[in-house]
């Protein structure tokens, strides 16, 4: 394997549908090579064999349900800052399970189509800038001057609309009040640093979203920046994760790699939105 290839691992019950993808992902996606699991047994012995820059797997396996899936490749294998996305062909109430989302990066609905999910897989893999951003209002909490300031010349940059606030306390402020008018959100997504100063950390924040305001994950995205060491504390993703996070991006932050995450949790907003529209348009019409 060359020093610049980069390997995924695709996860599903369907022969056709592994090669739909693996076909997709070699055509369209530079310098990536593609393993393929048709149930659990084969997917764990792969990742205990090879490092992946990305897994996929569907909600449905012959040998083992997906909640069980995820759990032994984050904690058993110890597999926890690689991006781990669930890819479905069921539109109606795949945002509702919450039964995994700490562990999972990522749901993309194969009926947006091929194309889209090209750009998604590729966005995970970063071997190119987006080539667009996918437009949102963004919530943006840094305590640091300096990293506030560079962070928010690469939003401006690419016409992110942001506000940003410089504690935990102040971010859940402007969303507590974004829902005493009207019941209106005006945040798409939360971009957070985890070390905060005050009284309320990044973590607290976080896990007050979910379990206080009630914001789901694809209600919210929330994107986590953190300069943790992963070598000395090996159990900081997980406990990131755990808090509530959609995703994680180490600092520094790399400008194509923040685009192309901020991109990710944009468009799981956006299938949010259009889940939630479609099934009011039935409420109505029935």
């Amino acid at each position: 394997m060359s020093k610049e290839e980069q390997r995924v691992l695709l996860i599903d019950h369907s022969g056709t549908s592994l090669a739909i993808i693996s076909k997709l992902i070699c055509e369209n996606i530079p310098n990536v090579k593609v393993d393929a699991a048709m149930n659990a047994a084969e997917a764990f012995h792969l990742l205990r064999r090879n490092k992946y820059a990305l897994i996929t797997t569907s909600r449905n396996l012959p040998d083992i349900d997906c909640h069980t899936l995820v759990n032994t490749i984050r904690i058993e294998l110890f597999v926890k800052s690689t991006p781990l996305i669930i890819l479905s062909g069921e539109k109606m109430g795949i945002f509702e399970e919450q039964m995994i989302c700490d562990l999972v990066n990522g749901y993309f609905d194969k009926k947006l189509g091929q194309q889209k999910l090209v750009n998604y897989i590729n966005s995970f893999l970063n071997t190119n800038p987006p080539i667009a951003t996918i437009s949102g209002n963004l919530l943006y909490v840094e305590d640091s001057a300096t990293v506030a300031l560079a962070t928010k010349n690469l939003l401006e940059k690419h016409d992110y609309r942001y506000l940003h606030a410089k504690d935990a306390e102040q971010a859940l402020q402007h969303l507590q009040h974004s829902f005493t008018r009207e019941n209106s959100q005006p945040f798409d997504l939360l971009l957070t640093d985890i070390q905060l100063e005050g009284h309320m950390t990044g973590s607290d924040l976080i896990r007050e979203i979910r379990h206080g305001l009630g914001l789901g994950y694809e209600q919210l995205p929330i994107l986590v920046t953190t300069s943790s060491n992963y070598d000395t504390d090996p159990d900081g993703p997980n406990r990131i994760f755990s808090s509530g996070a959609n995703d994680i991006i180490e600092k520094p932050v790399r400008e194509s790699m923040l685009v192309a995450r901020l991109n990710n949790l944009l468009m799981l907003r956006q299938q949010y939105l259009q889940i939630h529209q479609s099934t009011n348009q039935l409420k109505m019409n029935g």
